[in-house]
Formats: C-alpha cells, sequence, structure tokens
C-alpha cells in the first residue's frame, strides 16, 4: 500500500479517503488504474450534463454555469481529498488515485454543452485518456504544482484539450454530412 503503518492505523476518514480517492476502488484496477477511473467519470459527466433544476429557467447564471460551477466544486473538493491520499500512499501522484480523472471527464463534455450519447462518450473518453496519458503543453507543468493541486490540474487540463478536440470533430462530423447531403446523388446512394 505505500504507507509505513499497517492499514490498522488508518482512521475511518482515512479509509473514507481512499475509498472516494480510488474511485471507489476503480484505481486499484491491475491494469490501467486511470481508464478505469475514467469510465466512472463517464457516469460523472453524464449525471452533471442530466443536472436540470427547475428555478433555472430564468434569466441568470443557467444551465452551463451551474454544471460549471458544479464540477469546479467537485474538483475543489477532490484537492484535498487527493493530497491525503498521496500522504497516505506514500506517493507523489499514485496511480491508485483516479478522483482526479472522474472530476475532470465533464470538461470533455462541456459540463453538458456537447452531446453524451453513446459515440459521443466514446470520443470523448478516447480522445480524454489520450490527452491525459500524453500531456502535452502546458499539461505537464500543471502537474509540476504540489500535491493535490497537481495531481487534479493537470486532469483538468486535460479535460478542457480533450473537450476542444471533441467540439472540434463534431463540428468537422456535422460540415460533412452538410456537404455530404448538398452533393448529387450516386450509385451508392
Amino acid at each position: 500500500m505505500g504507507h509505513s503503518d499497517s492499514d490498522t492505523r488508518l482512521t475511518t476518514v482515512d479509509h473514507l479517503v481512499l475509498l472516494l480517492a480510488t474511485g471507489l476502488g476503480t484505481g486499484r484496477s491491475p491494469w490501467a488504474p486511470g481508464t478505469a477511473g475514467s469510465v466512472l467519470g463517464l457516469g460523472w459527466a453524464w449525471t452533471v450534463a442530466m443536472i436540470s433544476p427547475p428555478f433555472l429557467s430564468g434569466p441568470g447564471m443557467g444551465l452551463p454555469g451551474l454544471r460549471l460551477l458544479i464540477t469546479l466544486v467537485a474538483a475543489a473538493i477532490a484537492v484535498p481529498i487527493c493530497t491525503r491520499a498521496c500522504r497516505l500512499l506514500g506517493n507523489k501522484d499514485p496511480g491508485q488515485v483516479v478522483l482526479d480523472e472522474i472530476v475532470a471527464v465533464p470538461l470533455v463534455f462541456g459540463c453538458g454543452l456537447l452531446p453524451t450519447d453513446l459515440p459521443s462518450l466514446i470520443s470523448g473518453f478516447v480522445i480524454f485518456r489520450v490527452f491525459d496519458i500524453l500531456k502535452p503543453p502546458p499539461i505537464r507543468r500543471f502537474e509540476r504544482l504540489p500535491e493535490g493541486v497537481g495531481v487534479v490540474a493537470d486532469d483538468m487540463i486535460a479535460g478542457l484539450y480533450a473537450g476542444l478536440a471533441l467540439w472540434a470533430g463534431l463540428e468537422a462530423y456535422q460540415q460533412l454530412v452538410v456537404a455530404g447531403d448538398l452533393l448529387p446523388p450516386t450509385s451508392f446512394g
């Protein structure tokens, strides 16, 4: 486990922190724990996208703002949880800690602005994992921030990158569909 003391010395709060930080245990997967945690993140992203309280029908922050706020609050809550879990596990950013992936996935779908149908969920998931694994600039710089801030921040930026890539891909697809509708019929249909 990486902790110098035995598991019996962990408090109930420590066990809860580890349960949350490991994405209800998905981060303990022997194969690709970040990917397993990101699958749980798809459920979180879908939940965020479905938030539609009746009191937001008038002017004001609106649904996109509320969904973004919920995503940012979840990320802020994840920072101290990830910090504590990393300390308990004795590692700066252990693979078992996947709460950072989970809270970042709603950004891939624009916190509900982009579709969350099955093809979009699969595409967004793959794009997010690519950005999270490759960490193109400046993602790696965010990863170097101290403790839980760095653990969560790099995934949030990867989620933003993936969201922009998914949006661009969906836009390009729509343009191809429109262009296909303008072409003369062919013997292929």
